[in-house]
C-alpha cells in the first residue's frame, strides 16, 4: 500500500525565489524522512498530473493525514507606510479545506504576509511565523522544532482504516484485522482496543471519524429476526450506526460494508456497494477486493 500523505499549499516554484524553493525543498524533506508522501498539485504524489480545480482538491485532500501550508508572498501591493504582502488565493482555500476536514495543518506564513485568512490565529490553526529572510537552517530553532513536532505527532496519531463490528463477530474481526496491519501495512483504529472506557459511542465514532481515512464495517448475523414464517438475521444496531455516520461524515464512498450471506441490510445504506462474506470463518475471498478498495481512498 502507499505511504501516509500530506497535502502541500504553496505557490509553484516559477513563483519562489532561490532561497524560499530552498526552504520548501527543507520542510518536504523533513515529511520524507518520516514516511510520509508529499501532494502537490504539478510536483508530486497524486496530483502531479492534475488540473488544479475544485473537485480535484477535495479528492486529493480526503487522501491525506495532514496539510502543511506555506504562505508565502505572491502579490505585493505599494501601501502605507510600505509595501502590502498576500500569499496566494490557492493557500486560503486549501487551508481553509485541510480545516474543515480536521486535518493536522502546519501553517507557515513569512513575516511580511498580511496577517488574514490563513494567515490569521483565529483561521483555525497556529501560525508559525517564520523570518522574512528564512533558510534551511531555520529549521534548527527551536520555534520551528516545538511546531513542528506537535503537528508531526498529531499526523502521527491518525488512522487509515475504522474497523467495526459487533462483539460476537470479533473472530472475524480479527482476521481482517490481521490482514490490513499485517499484509496491506495499514493503520486501524479498532473499536474493541481503541475506544476509551469512560467515553460514549457517540463522542467515540465522532472521533473516529476524524482520525480516520476510511471505515469498514462487518454486518454479520448478529440479531435473530422473525417476520411470518420467515426468519432471518440482522446486523447489530450499533454498528449500523455507526456505518451511516461515517457515510455521512467521510462520504459513501469511504465506507465499505463487508456483509455476513444472509445478513439483513438496512434499506437506508442498501443501495451501497458492499463484499458478501459467505464464511465468517474465512475472509480470504474477500482480501482481493478489500485490497482494491483501499487502494483507491487511501
Amino acid at each position: 500500500m502507499t505511504k501516509g500523505r500530506i497535502f502541500v499549499s504553496v505557490p509553484i516554484d516559477d513563483h519562489l525565489d532561490d532561497r524560499r524553493r530552498g526552504l520548501k525543498s527543507a520542510i518536504l524533506r523533513l515529511v520524507e524522512q518520516r514516511g510520509y508522501e508529499p501532494q502537490q498539485f504539478l510536483v508530486s504524489g497524486i496530483p502531479a498530473g492534475m488540473s488544479w480545480n475544485f473537485e480535484a482538491v477535495d479528492s486529493v485532500m480526503r487522501r491525506c493525514r495532514g496539510a502543511i501550508i506555506l504562505a508565502f508572498p505572491r502579490w505585493t501591493f505599494a501601501g502605507e507606510p510600505g509595501e502590502i504582502r498576500f500569499p496566494t488565493e490557492y493557500n486560503h482555500y486549501e487551508g481553509a479545506l485541510a480545516n474543515a476536514y480536521a486535518l493536522p495543518t502546519l501553517t507557515i506564513a513569512e513575516k511580511g504576509i498580511v496577517d488574514r485568512g490563513i494567515a490569521w490565529n483565529g483561521g483555525g490553526s497556529p501560525i508559525l511565523w517564520a523570518p522574512a529572510d528564512a533558510t534551511a537552517d531555520w529549521l534548527s530553532s527551536e520555534s520551528f522544532k516545538h511546531r513542528y513536532g506537535i503537528w508531526m505527532e498529531a499526523v502521527q496519531a491518525r488512522r487509515d482504516v475504522f474497523l467495526g463490528y459487533c462483539s460476537q463477530a470479533k473472530s472475524t474481526a480479527q482476521e481482517i484485522h490481521l490482514f490490513l496491519t499485517e499484509t496491506l501495512g495499514l493503520t486501524v483504529m479498532n473499536w474493541s482496543m481503541d475506544f476509551s472506557a469512560g467515553g460514549t459511542i457517540l463522542e467515540e465514532i465522532e472521533r473516529a471519524a476524524q482520525l480516520c481515512t476510511c471505515g469498514v464495517f462487518l454486518f454479520t448475523k448478529d440479531d435473530l429476526l422473525e417476520s411470518g414464517s420467515e426468519s432471518q438475521a440482522a446486523p447489530r444496531d450499533n454498528v449500523v450506526f455507526e456505518a451511516g455516520y461515517f457515510v455521512s461524515a467521510k462520504g459513501k464512498e469511504r465506507v465499505l460494508v463487508i456483509r455476513e450471506r444472509g445478513a439483513k441490510m438496512p434499506a437506508d445504506i442498501g443501495g451501497n456497494i458492499f463484499l458478501q462474506l459467505n464464511d465468517r470463518h474465512d475472509t480470504s475471498a474477500i482480501q482481493t477486493p478489500l485490497r482494491s478498495f483501499l487502494e483507491k481512498r487511501l
